[in-house]
């Protein structure tokens, strides 16, 4: 997705801008000037700039949730992010029996149905969801996307991050 305008976080955007210059004289003369400038900026916004912190977070985990986060993206799974409450359970709609932890296993029965309750939620920018907590996740198989938000019927928690 691209980004337009100032841009945020990391990403940026494409914008112009100019510049204003002026002179003055003194004494006997008179001056005059004036200025311009133009920018320009493009790039892929900030879900690149979330998901390219995953690797920074992991280095406080364990060796095996490392290890874990690496046979997954090897699989294929999505690798994402999903906010909880401070106890560790869904907050933006989502139902949890128990809080989850590193290496909890969330599946649910289909069909897939994303923004509904036949969907297990993450997204590529987590401060745009409710939470206290936020979590690097894996969705497993059949995924759908609604622009920074993905669902599955199959969600590992791997990691927290904030």
């Amino acid at each position: 997705m691209r980004g337009y305008g100032s841009g945020w976080g990391a990403g940026s955007g494409s914008g112009s801008g100019y510049g204003y210059g002026y002179g003055y004289g003194y004494g006997d003369g008179s001056g005059y000037g004036d200025g311009s400038g133009y920018g320009y900026g493009d790039g892929d916004g900030p879900e690149k700039y979330w998901l390219s912190t995953i690797q920074y977070f992991s280095k406080t985990w364990t060796d095996r949730q490392r290890a874990r986060l690496a046979e997954l993206e090897a699989s294929g799974a999505k690798i994402a992010f999903w906010r909880s409450n401070s106890d560790g359970r869904a907050c933006n709609g989502g139902k949890s029996a128990e809080p989850v932890k590193p290496g909890t296993v969330e599946r649910i029965k289909g069909p897939l149905r994303i923004c509904s309750k036949y969907a297990l939620h993450a997204t590529a920018i987590p401060p745009k969801w409710e939470g206290q907590r936020v979590w690097v996740v894996a969705l497993i198989g059949e995924l759908q996307q609604d622009e920074d938000k993905f669902g599955a019927l199959e969600r590992e928690i791997i990691g927290e991050c904030l």
